[in-house]
């Protein structure tokens, strides 16, 4: 069997709205990097994830884009994230109008060129499960990201 895979978006997953609106307020961004944090509340909830499955993180939110794997990286330590991405997935030209169909096409082409089987899981605020079926968890709200009541042990039951 092969190592579980989580593919991971970041806004609106570990970085809520409301972590944004207040890091707008208080101005408490992360200097380095120029980026809002991540929720600690939603950290917390992830790395309980991790801890107990032992998930190899692939990157498919649109933060691929704007930084490299290293510093992606070093903005999940920086967040407190216990284990850093080891990859990305790939980028498609997307229009808004297929954006979810998109990010489904990028994460199945990294299942299929990786031959990763059928052990790994996408989280992600934009509703993927038309393509990605019993693999996909949805966080439904922005404000709670994967803090959502019910949530990680939806994650953690698909794992055992």
């Amino acid at each position: 069997m092969t190592k579980p895979i989580i593919f991971l978006d970041i806004d609106g997953v570990l970085a809520t709205v409301k972590q944004y609106n207040l890091t707008n307020q208080s101005k408490t961004w992360l200097q380095k990097y120029n980026v809002y944090p991540f929720d600690p509340k939603c950290v917390k909830i992830f790395n309980e994830i991790l801890e107990k499955v032992d998930a190899d993180i692939i990157i498919s939110s649109d933060w691929r884009v704007e930084f490299t794997l290293e510093e992606l990286a070093d903005i999940f330590k920086i967040n407190g994230v216990i284990r850093p991405p080891m990859d990305v997935t790939p980028q498609y030209p997307t229009s808004m109008s297929h954006y979810s169909k998109n990010r489904a096409g990028e994460i199945m082409k990294y299942v299929t060129d990786n031959k990763i089987g059928k052990n790994w899981i996408a989280i992600d605020d934009l509703n993927l499960n038309l393509w990605l079926d019993e693999h996909f968890f949805m966080c439904k709200s922005e404000w709670e990201g994967i803090k959502q009541s019910g949530l990680k042990q939806k994650i953690l039951n698909y794992f055992k």
